[in-house]
């Protein structure tokens, strides 16, 4: 309550002359904590938060797919991205990206799409928070890599993808995010 409170002031004072918002990229393995980490930092930064797609789009199908659906869920993900670029909020927080979608496919498939590889090279972000795999694993039906050892290599592959993440890990995740803001001179602590 207290991070949401002080960045409500310095947010509509530092941003209130930006023409887009700062998007934040919330990445990372499979129960890695993206989903908790996207949500409280949006709610913090009072920001816009964009839900992962690929979660909607897979219960509508049982969580049964396709290589095809791969290209449709990066449409609709970006499709909630560029809402929320479009939108006056100071901060947009994404619980995903096309490299989740590139990955997965790379993993599943042994290719990737061409629409999200142009995706993982042309789609910006002001700032990529990487979640390590450190929390317990939480059961989903939408979840392939219950195995540890397989989501810290899949861990591994994003930090090759993403050379120039900050790494998120342990406890106080939120705090953690805030710091890197704060790093950037975007937010005062």
């Amino acid at each position: 309550m207290y991070f949401r409170r002080a960045f409500l002031f310095f947010n509509t004072v530092y941003f209130c002359a930006m023409l887009s918002p700062f998007t934040i990229l919330v990445t990372g393995p499979e129960s890695s904590g993206k989903t908790t980490l996207a949500r409280q930092l949006a709610w913090t930064l009072d920001g816009w938060f964009v839900a992962e797609a690929a979660r909607d789009y897979l219960e509508q199908l049982d969580g049964e797919y396709a290589e095809a659906d791969l290209p449709l869920i990066w449409q609709q993900q970006a499709k909630a991205e560029d809402t929320a670029r479009a939108s006056s909020a100071s901060f947009v927080v994404c619980d995903t990206g096309p490299e989740v979608i590139r990955i997965w496919a790379e993993v599943k498939y042994g290719q990737c799409p061409p629409e999200v590889l142009h995706a993982c090279t042309e789609r910006a972000y002001d700032l990529i928070l990487l979640c390590t795999p450190d929390l317990p694993w939480t059961p989903d039906p939408l979840r392939e890599a219950p195995d540890r050892k397989r989501r810290e290599a899949l861990f591994t592959r994003y930090q090759e993808l993403l050379p120039d993440a900050v790494v998120i890990s342990g406890a106080g995740r939120v705090q953690k995010a805030i710091r890197a803001l704060s790093s950037m001179d975007l937010i005062k602590l």
